[in-house]
């Protein structure tokens, strides 16, 4: 019979418990209570509120921004309070979470540390040969340096790279990159890369013994339950994808939108999880748990307190190992986004209060939509869980058309061409590419809105005569154009053209008399000349690496080496 219908035999084992603590030495608050004790009135938060603005939100993004399908999780420690697709997606849809991948790499690599088998701060040559480019400074690379972007190893590698569609594989990839040369000297700056991690990974499988994709199964993806989760498209079965999209620039100043075909990237570690929302979820559960998972602990609290610093720099705000730390609404954050061939994905968690939320989205590239819908997700479980309120968002004016009309014109920063102009009573922008919506906080304030962008702050100057001159968005200065500006060389114009697959080519334009290159079908990047055939990247993904074009007979280029890789003329 069930305890709760007799309440004498409660009491009874209620007072032997307490007495048999006593006899221990043990201080007992409380081991069994009634339902209407004031240990048990701390029920879980209500929630539905929360998820029902949550999911409003999401269709509306969806529409607002034409993305197919979403599939989000919300976390409160241990439990799933909502799990649901949207539009093309399932809730248990399988997508590339993209570089969350990243994130489980660098699990892995402190579970070697702490069974004593590597060193995070050893050269990483001390683990095998062929794994590093051709480093012509004094201090080596080390595995700490790899997971935090600190290395000065290049952005992509030249086999296996974002931009190879062959699925060579993880051996191969690494090997490929000692055809390189580190951009900066180790620890001297943070550059985002693909290769590091993916370096990492190979380390794993020379010390582990077992291939990168068998390892993360035996050691992470099947002790946390993640069970509709692969590394590798062949362990996926096809009906799960969730069918993905994405924009692909014409080669004219324009984009084509067409379904994306799936293929393992050479860069494993770095991008290739298969996953869905809900195990997604499991390992922010693992996390929250401090590394503690229901079929054993995947990592020591430390570890994981380690990997929630912000490494080698002293910064609060910065690159821990593999997450990205920072701060939200009051609370430490540990985040990773993602983007990769028709996916975009969020992952955040706050650690301090065991919140965490995941959303990923079948649309390549609309991170900014996506990490708007992971941020109003955390701001609601905050709300319901602890009572804070989000910030009030700054309200929009109405600024006059004539007001607008003297911002409108075309613009340029170090990075990106800007092309503004009235369209009714309402500011809009093209951003290198990316169509931009200007939401007026006063008459040279704006709030700027992009498939990549969500609420970037945009400031416009004026000189002494009350001249629009440029504004700032970000960390990005922007000049107007002159009226006439200068013509482009005329040995340039045989650059211009497409290069690489035709899925996601190099674009190489003319604006304001400079080059532009067209990346990964998302922005245009400015190209500043350094000789004849070579030009530098600008800040951005590509920052402080190079763009070459390789003539042939006569002097045109037929492909171009865009940062390490050689990509044929289209």
């Amino acid at each position: 019979m069930r305890l709760a219908q007799h309440p004498s035999k409660r009491a009874s084992l209620e007072h032997n418990v307490r007495a048999a603590a006593m006899r221990l030495g043990l201080t007992v608050a409380c081991l069994l209570v009634s339902p209407s004790s004031p240990a048990a009135a701390a029920a879980p938060p209500d929630y539905a509120g929360a998820i029902e603005r949550f999911k409003a939100a999401v269709r509306a993004e969806m529409a607002d921004w034409a993305i197919g399908g979403v599939a989000v999780a919300l976390v409160d420690d241990q439990r799933i309070v909502f799990e649901a697709g949207f539009g093309e997606a399932r809730r248990d849809s399988v997508f590339r979470c993209g570089s969350i991948s990243k994130l489980f790499t660098a699990v892995a690599v402190m579970q070697l540390v702490e069974a004593g088998r590597v060193d995070l701060d050893a050269p990483v040559e001390r683990y095998g040969h062929g794994l590093l480019p051709v480093n012509p400074f004094t201090n080596a690379v080390t595995l700490r340096q790899l997971l935090c972007h600190r290395s000065g190893m290049v952005r992509e590698s030249p086999v296996g790279g974002y931009l190879d569609l062959d699925q060579p594989g993880l051996r191969r990839t690494v090997q490929s990159v000692t055809q390189c040369v580190l951009v900066n000297p180790p620890n001297s700056k943070t550059r985002y890369s693909n290769v590091g991690p993916s370096v990492a990974g190979r380390v794993i499988e020379l010390v582990s013994g077992l291939s990168f994709p068998d390892y993360q199964r035996n050691r992470l993806l099947g002790p946390l339950g993640m069970t509709n989760s692969a590394w590798l498209l062949r362990e996926v079965p096809r009906q799960r994808l969730a069918p993905y999209g994405m924009r692909v620039a014409d080669g004219r100043g324009g984009f084509t939108h067409r379904r994306t075909p799936v293929f393992d990237l050479g860069t494993i570690p770095a991008g290739n999880l298969f996953t869905t929302a809900g195990d997604l979820a499991r390992f922010v559960s693992m996390l929250a748990a401090a590394g503690q998972a229901p079929a054993g602990r995947i990592l020591e609290a430390g570890s994981l307190a380690r990997m929630f610093s912000v490494q080698l720099t002293g910064d609060t705000n910065g690159f821990g190992l593999g997450f990205a730390v920072g701060q939200f609404q009051g609370h430490k954050s540990v985040s990773h986004n993602g983007a990769v061939y028709g996916c975009s994905s969020s992952l955040v968690l706050l650690p301090g209060v065991r919140l965490g939320v995941v959303v990923l989205g079948n649309e390549d590239i609309v991170n900014g939509r996506i990490g708007r819908l992971a941020n109003l997700g955390l701001s609601l479980l905050i709300e319901a869980k602890l009572g804070e309120r989000p910030p009030a968002p700054p309200a929009s004016v109405v600024v006059s058309p004539e007001d607008l009309r003297a911002l409108a014109g075309d613009y340029e920063s170090q990075s990106y061409w800007a092309h503004l102009e009235l369209a009714g009573a309402a500011l809009q922008a093209n951003i290198s590419g990316q169509p931009t919506r200007l939401t007026p906080l006063g008459p040279l304030r704006f709030l700027a809105d992009s498939r990549i962008n969500d609420a970037v702050p945009v400031v416009f100057e004026r000189d002494p005569g009350g001249r629009v001159t440029g504004f700032a968005m970000g960390p990005q200065r922007f000049s107007r154009v002159p009226a006439v500006p200068p013509p482009l060389p005329r040995e340039w114009e045989s650059c211009l053209g497409s290069y690489g697959p035709a899925l996601i080519p190099i674009v190489i334009s003319a604006r304001h008399g400079h080059l532009y290159a067209m990346t990964e079908n998302m922005v245009d990047y400015r190209l500043t000349p350094v000789n004849r055939h070579v030009f530098a990247l600008p800040p951005g993904m590509y920052a402080d690496e190079h763009l070459v074009f390789l003539p042939g007979r006569g002097g045109r280029p037929h492909s171009v080496n865009m940062a390490n890789m050689i990509l044929r003329r289209r």
